[in-house]
């Protein structure tokens, strides 16, 4: 794009509709109206962070992981085509709020559907298909460059076009199911899971009615005389609250619970900027801007190979520990690199220390998307997800700033997020390894876990021999 002096007027290079900033003049006086698209975003995934979660925890995962699928593909399609700034920055906050939405429940009920044993294959798919998506992007791009930004827009928002049959296609977490008395429906989704599995239903529905009977004995406990039969085929009113709901505020009213939110809070906050900020400067890489996105979309490929071998070995806790360590060396290294620049070799020596780190970011960021859910209870799991992702989303309204920062001080973006890794890998030993062991369902089997399991000690591999230690861990 080629402009003559703002106060002479300016003009552009290319057709007026190829990008959102030719097309509404985000040049000179309106160039800030660019970034508040990118603002009202980010703002929307701390919005859609913060409060969707709660309604996961309260109405299911299902029906927010499926409205927010739709809405985001709404929302998508309706910046693509309506005609004014104003409706594409709405259409931009919306797309925020609903993608936080989705990104939570999806985490969420990806661990809850899976036994202890696969809880990781669910986050090494879905860390495969992110990369591959992102280094299709580039790619699409290219062929489009010479048609309407709103083209490539549509055409990414229509991939998502499956999510209209969302509801037809998605079963409730089973587990949320149990654990807010909803038995009945919990019995019909596994008696098609056993269908489909061809295993015995019978055996699969037994643990549903041990569930059932812990929930009337709850249920009575606390003075409920509503009629429940044991095995599940009538229950008064439909549901059962077997679980307390709780809130935000649960996150910071009890103190193991509390350490871990301000830890995961915090590792949010820096994978958020460290990986936006490495992202938004791939521009100044001395390479196309098409080759160098595709080539830092390629970088987070092994990362889901390095998860598929070491998530159940090394456990979630170390491989993110690890992550962090590598990404704060390569990045410090980095700088130094950066501030020797008139060296020979130093060039290729930042794009290696750039890459590697970016590879880094990004294996920590897949890392807690599974860690995090993980360290929570049930009824509290998307409460305690979606507030470190709202503080997340306050990394990435920062991330911008990076550039600007190093064109001032060249050696401080590398060296900030440098050190921010390392605090956070010198935080994590303090939480508990999930790794070999079940969910957590309540407050109380949290704080109970935290206990003995918290600390610098590295998890023992199961013996499979033993039968007490396997009982430990499924109970």
């Amino acid at each position: 794009m080629e402009l003559s002096p703002c106060p002479t007027g300016y003009t552009y290079g290319l057709q007026k509709d190829r990008t959102f900033v030719t097309e509404w003049d985000l040049v000179c006086e309106g160039a800030e109206r660019a970034e508040v698209s990118q603002m009202l975003m980010m703002i929307g995934q701390m919005v859609g962070a913060a409060f969707l979660p709660q309604l996961s925890d309260k109405y299911g995962r299902k029906i927010v992981l499926v409205t927010s699928q739709i809405v985001l593909f709404s929302s998508g399609i309706g910046a693509a085509l309506l005609p004014t700034f104003t409706c594409y920055a709405i259409m931009r906050f919306i797309c925020g709020v609903t993608h936080q939405g989705m990104a939570m429940a999806r985490a969420v009920m990806s661990v809850e559907i899976l036994p202890e044993e696969s809880r990781y294959m669910a986050e090494v798919l879905g860390c495969t298909v992110w990369a591959l998506g992102l280094c299709l992007i580039a790619p699409v791009a290219y062929v489009m460059q010479d048609l309407s930004w709103r083209y490539l827009y549509l055409v990414l928002s229509l991939i998502s076009i499956h999510s209209l049959l969302g509801f037809w296609t998605f079963d409730e977490s089973v587990r949320w199911l149990l654990a807010n008395g909803k038995i009945t429906e919990a019995k019909r989704i596994l008696r098609k899971a056993a269908k489909m599995n061809k295993v015995n239903e019978e055996e699969i529905l037994e643990v549903v009615d041990h569930a059932g009977a812990i929930a009337l004995k709850s249920k009575l406990l606390q003075g409920d005389n509503q009629t429940q039969s044991i095995n599940g085929k009538e229950l008064t009113g439909h549901s059962t609250d077997v679980l307390p709901k709780y809130t935000v505020w649960t996150l910071f009213t009890r103190r193991r619970i509390a350490i871990i939110t301000l830890i995961m809070t915090y590792t949010w906050l820096v994978n958020s900027l460290t990986y936006y900020g490495l992202s938004l400067s791939s521009a100044s890489l001395p390479l196309d801007r098409f080759l160098s996105f595709f080539l830092l979309s390629l970088a987070e490929l092994p990362v889901a190979l390095i998860e598929y071998f070491t998530f159940n070995r090394w456990g979630r806790k170390w491989l993110c520990i690890i992550f962090h360590a590598v990404a704060a060396l390569s990045l410090i290294a980095g700088t130094v690199a950066n501030y020797l620049s008139d060296k020979p070799g130093a060039e290729v020596a930042l794009m290696i220390f750039f890459f590697i780190g970016k590879l880094s970011i990004a294996g920590s960021f897949s890392t807690i998307f599974l860690f995090t859910p993980e360290l929570y209870p049930t009824n509290l799991r998307n409460v305690g997800i979606g507030f470190s992702s709202a503080a997340g989303r306050i990394g990435g309204m920062l991330a911008p700033f990076a550039g600007p920062l190093a064109e001032k001080v060249s050696w401080a973006p590398g060296a900030i997020f440098g050190v921010m890794c390392v605090s956070v890998a010198l935080l994590l030993p303090l939480l508990p390894e999930p790794t070999g062991h079940e969910l957590p369902t309540t407050v109380e089997e949290l704080e109970q876990w935290y206990k003995q399991h918290s600390g610098i000690k590295r998890r023992k591999p199961l013996n499979i021999n033993n039968t007490a230690e396997l009982n430990d861990v499924k109970h």
